[in-house]
């Protein structure tokens, strides 16, 4: 039987996997990524760890699919990373070709978590996704009939990217106010932290999840607090979903998917998240423009662009 070899390259952790034809995970190998080790570390790791698990599969690797965490130029496949040093320009396909003898399709997490919830996750029995990942920053991937939609420059779905405030802070991106500096996990740890300095009476419960430091709060202590009704945590919680809501009736309006799917970190605080979530919509929506998108939390976890990717070599085997 064949099999397909993913890769998943995120700026925390990585990931490895073989995979049937249904999308079964047969084998994984996963571990922290060392940004200071830059691409030659990255690439000795994915070398080693792709060959022990090609050696034990027991089955023909038919192709292979990577999921790059940055910017990713999916004509040319070539990535970049304005994290990590030494990806600018890499064509990441071709060294997988001349390393692994495989052939091999790189697309960007967001767009390959997309991938991988529409055919085995939360997105199946869909025509049209959106799937949005709420980590340290905030991406997209969008499929429209049944296919990836990549743009002209290989930017669409970029929503955290969208400007929403010109009184903003600034962004990764070099832009200033976008929708990733208002309700990304890093923004709402960011925002709990300023509070706790400011107000430490109004985040009490926040800080002591905390193990008491305020500087060590972080979205997930922040979602932690809200859920117990630490006021300071449901203001922000409050806030950065108010945003989000303006962010997803905007894509809404524009694209008008069968289903919103939400991933990454902060998408783990399940109703906490979803709860003043779809109040929001539901003030900020027009009575006259009804619309039946469903929204949902990620079936894969934080492993849909591992799925992804596997989809990826698919497409290719």
């Amino acid at each position: 039987m064949d099999s397909v070899l993913g890769i998943d390259i995120g700026g925390n952790n990585f990931r490895i996997g073989i995979f049937d034809r249904e999308g079964r995970r047969l084998d994984l190998s996963e571990g922290r990524t060392d940004s200071s080790g830059g691409r030659e570390w990255m690439l000795n790791e994915i070398h080693k760890r792709s060959q022990s698990l090609i050696g034990k599969a027991g089955r023909q690797v038919q192709a292979c699919g990577i999921s790059f965490g940055g910017p990713v130029n999916y004509e040319r496949q070539e990535v970049s990373s304005m994290h990590v040093s030494g990806w600018r320009g890499f064509d990441l396909a071709r060294w997988v070709k001349e390393k692994l003898q495989l052939d091999c399709l790189v697309d960007n997490d967001a767009n390959a978590g997309a991938l991988g919830e529409f055919r085995y996750g939360a997105g199946r029995g869909t025509h049209s996704i959106l799937y949005v990942t709420l980590s340290t920053g905030i991406g997209g991937g969008v499929v429209c009939e049944d296919k990836l939609l990549h743009g002209r420059d290989s930017l669409a779905g970029e929503l955290g990217h969208v400007p929403m405030s010109v009184a903003g802070a600034p962004c990764s991106c070099g832009g200033r106010g976008c929708l990733e500096t208002l309700c990304s996990g890093t923004a709402i740890g960011l925002r709990g932290r300023g509070l706790a300095k400011n107000n430490p009476e109004l985040m009490a419960r926040t800080i002591e999840l905390s193990s008491g430091d305020p500087q060590a709060i972080t979205a997930e202590t922040i979602f932690r607090a809200a859920a117990e009704g630490d006021k300071g945590a449901l203001f922000i919680v409050r806030e950065a979903t108010g945003w989000l809501a303006r962010g997803l009736l905007a894509a809404i309006r524009i694209l008008n998917p069968d289903r919103i799917i939400l991933g990454g970190g902060v998408a783990l605080a399940g109703k906490h998240l979803l709860d003043p979530l779809h109040e929001h919509l539901e003030a900020l929506n027009a009575p006259t423009l009804k619309y039946s998108t469903q929204i949902a939390v990620a079936e894969l976890g934080n492993y849909s662009p591992l799925y992804g990717a596997a989809a990826l070599g698919w497409e290719l085997a």
